[in-house]
């Protein structure tokens, strides 16, 4: 993976999720929206990506999603096996099992980082391996 960007919605003390996992809280909708998909269209699930007028549209910044285990269940839990087709998609999880082939899960995520051939990744929710590239990093500049 030639470079790994960690997109995610944050509050400002750094929290991706409330204490019970919920989300709710972080606006979605209007101009932020509306800036969202003009800029990181391909960060938009599948199933959305036609009501916004996108579903025909190229990756333009990204060609895969690492997602980790809570972020790829809340899809899950209402069907939803396979939530960016028009990327690979990995799971970092080491609990699940994959319930749709066009959906990786590892428990990894370094390994991931360093075997994969993506031009360029996106990393939502995932803690563990957003902390892991955090160290990662740290370990890199001294």
């Amino acid at each position: 993976m030639r470079k790994l960007t960690y997109y995610v919605a944050a509050t400002l003390d750094g929290y991706i999720a409330g204490p019970d996992g919920q989300f709710d809280f972080f606006p979605f909708g209007g101009e932020g929206l509306a800036a969202l998909v003009a800029d990181f269209p391909e960060t938009m699930p599948t199933p959305a990506r036609g009501p916004l007028g996108i579903a025909d549209r190229a990756a333009e910044r990204f060609d895969t999603v690492v997602m980790g285990r809570a972020t790829y269940e809340v899809g899950l839990k209402d069907g939803l096996t396979s939530p960016c087709d028009h990327l690979k998609q990995y799971v970092v999880s080491s609990t699940l099992t994959s319930p749709d082939p066009a959906v990786t899960v590892v428990d990894d995520p370094g390994a991931l980082v360093r075997r994969s051939r993506s031009r360029t990744a996106w990393g939502s929710g995932c803690a563990e391996a957003a902390s892991w590239r955090a160290r990662s990093a740290t370990r890199s500049t001294n």
